[in-house]
């Protein structure tokens, strides 16, 4: 009779952990959906979010639409652009091909691909590609690349002769610099390794292994079912974005998934599937410069703030209309996904708060965007409104972020309201007296109003802050 008593109260008892064990996930679930829902009610995020532990999802939901125009709402079967995450699986199939033995990470790239300009490619190595310290310029900074190139299709070989053949910035391995001329040349190594196209090896390498049947290389000649549109989110409101040819962001940039394609793959990259121990702990190893590894950053987490060490894998992408994030927690398998369509959604302080929420700590909740608090007061007050709003901000000590305030400044202007762009890059240029930046954004503006004199001034105090600067430097050229 004792024992069946004992019995009895152990099962009483797993039933009370059972049950708080689902309240408590019950309330995260709760949590996390208000949490993202405030982003989605200030227009700031549409798409979908996935949150899972040891495989198994956490959370899952869609916000919004994957096209405004026909009212179809997002699910889980959406299908997005993910622009950079591309870089790890491009990673990936070089990291393949080196545990294969058919290339070094540190060999020179003139091993590879002998055709490059061999005064760069006898310097640099596939690893300090990998990791962004070969000194290699980025195509997508060029000034002319959205009106004179990023509609255009090219050839591999056509395009790195085009815009992936620039000197190079800094010796190689002695900085950090991001550069999508360099995972793009990493795709024409992979080519000319394998004899095949991009595309193919990606295809039979990593995403047929993994059955990740919804996931891709993106074309605008292929039906593709569930595929997303894309917008840009502007001051008025959601429109269509750019074209963007797929053969410009290629091995850098071209793929499509869905969240629970990329929860396959983020289970795949725990055992050894697609890579070995050996290669798997090189994917991870960050260079001297920074927090960088091979198509993935790397972060070491506060113990204070977390309870326990734990390691962040991470990797963000963003192409024309979308911006995507993954995160992954290596401790705890914990996995993070958000997929987005209508441009810069603020995906980093968003992983952060999901995290948060999932550790049971303090989280910051959305907020409206300035640009948007400016622009709402602009319109209803004028100038004059805008610049008391902007004054309290700075007395109340919320100083808007240069950044953010010149991004204002520049919607103003391609809406026409010159006088208030003007306002907006003087505003900024007063919080930020010793940035170059504002001076070259404002004499921008003067210059579009006709006012030649004051933009003139202001180039002048860009170029005295940064003597870099190309930009204020051809700019005083054409004005003296």
């Amino acid at each position: 009779m004792k024992t069946f008593i004992n019995y009895i109260k152990l099962l009483f008892i797993i039933s009370i952990i059972i049950f708080t064990s689902l309240a408590r996930s019950q309330d995260t679930q709760t949590e996390m959906a208000h949490f993202i829902q405030g982003f989605h009610d200030y227009k700031q995020f549409n798409g979908n979010v996935l949150v899972a532990k040891d495989g198994k999802v956490l959370f899952e939901k869609s916000y919004g639409y994957a096209n405004f125009e026909w009212d179809i709402e997002h699910s889980e079967k959406s299908k997005f652009r993910i622009g950079s995450i591309t870089k790890q699986f491009t990673a990936m199939l070089i990291l393949q091909l080196a545990q294969q033995g058919k290339l070094k990470l540190d060999k020179p790239l003139a091993t590879y691909l002998p055709d490059y300009r061999q005064d760069i490619a006898a310097k640099i190595t596939l690893r300090q590609i990998l990791n962004h310290t070969s000194g290699l310029s980025n195509y997508t900074q060029l000034k002319t690349f959205r009106d004179e190139y990023s509609k255009n299709n090219y050839s591999v070989d056509e395009f790195i002769r085009l815009l992936c053949s620039d000197d190079l910035l800094f010796e190689p391995g002695t900085e950090f610099r991001y550069s999508n001329s360099g995972y793009f040349i990493l795709g024409a190594v992979i080519e000319k390794i394998t004899g095949q196209k991009y595309k193919d090896v990606l295809q039979k390498n990593i995403l047929d292994p993994l059955g990740m049947n919804d996931t891709g290389y993106d074309s605008h000649n292929k039906i593709i079912k569930f595929r997303v549109s894309g917008y840009d989110n502007g001051l008025t409101g959601y429109s269509n974005t750019d074209y963007l040819d797929m053969s410009i962001p290629y091995a850098a940039g071209s793929m499509y998934s869905t969240a629970r394609d990329l929860l396959k793959w983020d289970q795949a990259l725990y055992s050894d599937k697609l890579l070995n121990k050996e290669y798997k702990k090189q994917m991870y190893h960050v260079s001297e410069q920074r927090n960088y590894a091979l198509g993935w950053e790397v972060t070491n987490l506060d113990k204070s703030t977390y309870g326990k060490p734990l390691t962040r894998i991470q990797h963000g992408g963003g192409i024309n209309g979308f911006n995507a994030f993954i995160s992954r927690i290596i401790e705890d398998k914990l996995l993070v996904i958000i997929l987005n369509n209508t441009g810069g959604a603020p995906l980093t302080p968003m992983t952060n708060g999901l995290l948060a929420i999932y550790y049971d700590k303090p989280y910051e909740k959305a907020t409206e965007h300035v640009d948007s608090k400016l622009y709402n007061v602009f319109k209803r007050e004028g100038i004059e409104g805008l610049k008391k709003t902007y004054q309290q901000m700075v007395s109340d000590g919320n100083t808007p972020r240069e950044r953010s305030l010149n991004y204002f400044g520049y919607e103003l202007m391609q809406m026409g309201e010159l006088d208030a762009a003007i306002t907006v890059f003087e505003l900024n240029n007063q919080s930020y007296p010793d940035s170059a930046n504002t001076f070259d954004s404002l004499g921008e503006a003067y210059l579009a109003a006709g006012d030649k004199q004051k933009a003139l001034a202001s180039y002048k105090k860009a170029l005295k802050l940064d003597p870099e600067s190309n930009s204020a430097h051809d700019a005083i050229e054409k004005l003296q």
